[in-house]
């Protein structure tokens, strides 16, 4: 990773979203880079630790890497890319009579069809906040976890040099989703998309309530940081926001 990136990020951040949580740059390797590989959580009264509470100490600082061996929860493993993943019985009775998030068998048999699952290309997903990347880091997904104000700032900034309002996507799907493989799955397209996530209410007992995820591919963070001194966040209308964040700090 160019750190030249890494810093010029960092002060357009302090500059624009004051006050508010560095992103994370996570990254299949087969190498750890440094991360941790904690050991697997025990499993709660459900059995199951979802990755955003194994994130935890991630968005504080500590840089961890995971696969399916240390992941808590199964459909993490396999969405993730580290086990395969199918509508088996299994898969649609979880999905249609416990956690009752699809209407039919037939409806889970659709989503995968029309978007099979991630296959996790190296040993580890990596996961390290901001500034704890390295040269020899390669991020390929940037996901914040932010409040409503900050995720309308990433989301007109990830829009301002589009051709059509879909810059950013919505899609149906769990929470580690959303987060890491919508994005992952970004990266072979031609104009990569930026993915709001964290709506999976799965997933939402794990954050606090006013937070959302705003992952974006790496060509696309790119693109959007060099258009943070050209765009809605250098006028008055993004000042008034940034007021509410100095607020906050105090």
């Amino acid at each position: 990773m160019n750190l030249d990136i890494k810093n010029d990020f960092i002060e357009k951040w302090g500059k624009y979203f004051p006050g508010n949580e560095l992103p994370i740059g996570c990254f299949y390797s087969d190498d750890l880079h440094g991360a941790e590989f904690p050991n697997a959580p025990k499993p709660n009264k459900h059995g199951i630790t979802c990755i955003f509470g194994q994130l935890a100490p991630v968005r504080k600082g500590k840089a961890h890497a995971f696969n399916q061996d240390n992941l808590g929860c199964w459909g993490s493993k396999g969405l993730l890319g580290f086990m395969p993943a199918e509508a088996d019985d299994q898969t649609i009775d979880f999905l249609v009579n416990v956690e009752k998030y699809k209407k039919s068998p037939a409806h889970v048999k659709a989503m995968f069809k029309n978007s099979p699952p991630l296959k996790a290309p190296k040993k580890y997903l990596i996961f390290k906040r901001w500034d704890s990347l390295t040269e020899k880091d390669n991020p390929q997904v940037v996901c914040f976890f932010c409040t409503p104000d900050v995720l309308s700032g990433l989301h007109g900034l990830a829009n301002y040099d589009t051709m059509t309002p879909n810059g950013v996507i919505t899609p149906f799907c769990s929470g580690c989703e959303m987060l890491v493989a919508f994005p992952m799955k970004e990266l072979e397209s031609s104009d990569p998309k930026a993915v709001i996530g964290l709506l999976d209410p799965s997933a939402r007992g794990w954050v606090k309530q006013d937070i959302l995820s705003f992952s974006i591919p790496w060509p696309k963070f790119q693109s959007m940081l060099e258009n943070m001194d050209d765009c809605f966040l250098n006028t008055f209308i993004w000042g008034n926001i940034r007021k509410r964040f100095n607020s906050a700090e105090q």
